[in-house]
């Protein structure tokens, strides 16, 4: 069915959070990705079950007005992917979608630690990677960090070797350390020529290419770290470094702010202060909810977004299947 948007009526607005759409990832066996045909195919899906938020009816209801039906797509940390792949696909059906980018990799030349994280586990596998961090960094593996995977990660399909590094190594190391381990973790997985960063994320002139298209990019950190576990200037400094770099490539903080990472324990009641004070008029985290009410009474700076994976057609890809991967003993 299509979309009420702009008719007057309040709705149902459907945020849906995607990353990593490809029609393949070759080279990383144990890499999650939604395959660019699944994505096409669940555009059709939202197309006839509940139609799209088209760019003016959003606008509209930031500005106050009411909330418009239909799904709100959304693409988070200014990856490769979305120039390539998901920019056609949305432009061959005249859909508008949000982009969400992380300002860090752009202006330092570097990947960040999220999607080291993703690389070395993509190319080795969770157990590889767990099997070398015991044999050269074995007191990260020890104390605290011992056991299994927390409840950041429950809901995915990854195995739980791959949730515990995750885990690991967003929520619980220390970020000095943390980056000297992922580096030489990266080195080994790639023999000594890991990707370089313009391998994985769009540059200024990609942002500016989707904002002339007429998507909407705005902010999602920096350094994409867990920002509640920062102090409150390093999280003032996160939000402001990403809103400048936002408005310098063309994009606009007036598409919001996104949480890195996005569940209620990643960001805090600092975060939100800051995201408003940096002129962001709202804030997506992440939740298995619609919104159906005006912005202005909504919890503003928290706004939920499904996960496309928790729809048809959006179930994870890897190369090799997850279930053949070894069993890996956690308590170390």
């Amino acid at each position: 069915m299509a979309g009420r948007s702009g008719d007057g009526e309040t709705g149902i607005v459907k945020p849906i959070m995607y990353h990593y759409v490809r029609p393949s990832a070759e080279g990383l066996p144990y890499f999650p990705y939604l395959r660019l045909s699944d994505f096409e195919r669940q555009l059709e899906y939202f197309q006839s079950s509940y139609g799209f938020v088209s760019r003016d009816a959003f606008v509209g209801w930031v500005e106050g007005g009411p909330a418009p039906d239909g799904v709100l797509l959304t693409f988070d940390d200014g990856l490769r992917d979305h120039l390539e792949f998901v920019l056609p696909a949305l432009q061959a059906r005249r859909l508008f979608g949000l982009f969400y980018v992380t300002s860090g990799p752009a202006t330092t030349g570097s990947i960040l630690d999220v999607h080291k994280v993703h690389l070395v586990v993509g190319k080795l596998g969770g157990t590889a990677v767990l099997d070398w961090l015991e044999t050269n960094v074995p007191h990260l593996l020890g104390g605290e960090n011992d056991g299994s995977a927390d409840s950041h990660y429950v809901a995915q399909t990854a195995d739980e070797a791959t949730k515990f590094v995750k885990s690991l190594f967003n929520w619980k190391i220390e970020r000095a350390e943390k980056r000297v381990v992922l580096d030489a973790l990266l080195d080994h997985a790639f023999g000594g020529r890991p990707p370089s960063w313009q391998d994985l994320y769009l540059n200024e002139q990609d942002m500016r290419e989707l904002i002339d298209a007429g998507f909407g990019v705005g902010p999602h950190g920096h350094t994409h770290e867990v920002t509640s576990r920062l102090s409150l200037q390093q999280q003032r400094e996160e939000v402001n470094l990403s809103c400048a770099f936002v408005d310098r490539v063309g994009g606009s903080r007036q598409w919001g702010y996104c949480y890195p990472f996005g569940s209620q324990s990643s960001f805090s009641q600092e975060t939100e202060k800051a995201v408003a004070e940096a002129g962001c008029p709202f804030a997506f985290a992440v939740g298995a909810k619609d919104i159906v009410m005006p912005i202005a009474r909504t919890s503003r700076y928290a706004l939920p977004r499904h996960d496309c994976n928790a729809f048809p057609h959006g179930t994870v890809s890897y190369t090799q299947a997850v279930s053949s991967l070894p069993k890996a003993s956690l308590q170390r």
